[in-house]
């Protein structure tokens, strides 16, 4: 018993720690920016804090909630969330950014992303589905349901477009299905079918295909598609062993682009250096680890595909966003967890956080209490 609190409680101090110095890296990057055009320098460190205190109410009231309860509400937070997808494509709805859209705006200047929730419930109906059929795991019909909804989630989003997302729904159908024991044979097949598919949504855009190119060589195309990777690789090159110094970043200076967001990590490389880096991503190895040594504690099938599915989720998005700053993926928009600014990312991880500790709490140490 004392072991397992030991592991839920260092999971959820790290999870704090990883929020706080997000909030911290938050304020140091865009206080002198939002200063000029906000004259407000607290203006983004204050919007995160609210939704880190909004998220934390969500995490710790989801203590309370039973499997059972839990699992009756899947099909309803899905339907909620494919209705959400297409509600963000219907004009008149919402309106594009940059491009792209993948908002919805609410009262009070508050966008929220529905992609970011879905990914959750995806896995939560996986899990649930692949616990309900655990004595057909050797039978391809079981994977005729979750492929179609599957097809139909990826339509959604892509058409957004978005296409990180596109690709970690994908990713976390192969993992949940590996994580629930599915034969290896069928995810290879899987895989193999969809190769066409995915080199026609790689390539058959422009933009895309522009991306991958200036992955391959980003100081040829610095001035272009390749500028926000040169300006991320000169950040973290330029932090050296120690770092700069705590707010001495020249890279947030409008140098890098969504230096708050999606290349935070950047940013801590060229202040804090090497070490300091280390260090967040020694706390992200952690994190993993315990997620997965609690999903193996688990009792029951759904309570280890869940949380080991929830653990890889957040894993997933903490190296592809890392990946990407150090130049080892083509740039995409991706947000580090816990510690990049944006709401919908930050509850949506909290959220995974108290299903994580609601099922850990229920499925291993009440039942062995």
């Amino acid at each position: 018993m004392g072991k397992k609190s030991y592991l839920k409680e260092v999971f959820i101090l790290v999870s704090y720690f990883l929020s706080g110095a997000g909030l911290i890296m938050i304020l140091d990057i865009t206080s002198v920016t939002s200063s000029f055009a906000l004259n407000n320098p607290y203006h983004y460190f204050l919007r995160q804090l609210m939704w880190l205190a909004a998220s934390s109410v969500i995490f710790f009231a989801l203590w309370e909630i039973d499997i059972k309860s839990m699992r009756r509400a899947i099909p309803w937070a899905m339907l909620a969330g494919v209705i959400a997808l297409i509600a963000i494509l219907i004009p008149g709805v919402t309106h594009p950014v940059k491009g792209a859209r993948r908002w919805l705006f609410l009262p009070g200047a508050v966008a929220v992303q529905p992609s970011e929730f879905l990914k959750v419930v995806w896995v939560m109906y996986l899990a649930d589905y692949l616990d309900r059929h655990r004595g057909e795991l050797d039978d391809y019909k079981i994977l005729t349901g979750p492929l179609i909804l599957l097809f139909a989630l990826l339509a959604l989003v892509y058409s957004q477009p978005d296409f990180g997302s596109t690709l970690m729904l994908i990713a976390l159908f192969l993992i949940v299905f590996f994580l629930a024991e599915v034969p290896v044979s069928r995810l290879i097949a899987i895989v193999l079918t969809g190769l066409p598919f995915a080199y026609w949504a790689v390539f058959g855009t422009s933009y895309r295909k522009d991306r991958i190119t200036a992955f391959l060589e980003p100081f040829k195309y610095s001035s272009d598609e390749g500028y926000q990777l040169t300006r991320s690789l000169i950040a973290v090159v330029s932090g050296g062993i120690l770092g700069k110094g705590a707010g001495s970043s020249t890279s947030k200076l409008m140098y890098l682009p969504c230096a708050h967001t999606d290349f935070i990590f950047s940013v801590i490389c060229e202040e804090f250096g090497i070490i300091g880096s280390s260090l967040i991503l020694l706390l992200f190895v952690i994190f993993v680890i315990i997620g997965f040594e609690m999903a193996k504690r688990c009792r029951d099938k759904f309570s280890r595909i869940l949380v080991g599915g929830l653990t890889s989720l957040i894993a997933l998005g903490a190296f592809a966003n890392i990946a990407v700053c150090l130049g080892l993926l083509p740039t995409k928009g991706l947000a580090l967890p816990f510690m990049s600014y944006g709401g919908s990312n930050l509850m949506a991880t909290y959220i995974m956080l108290g299903l994580i500790i609601s099922v850990y709490m229920e499925s291993a140490e009440r039942m062995l209490g």
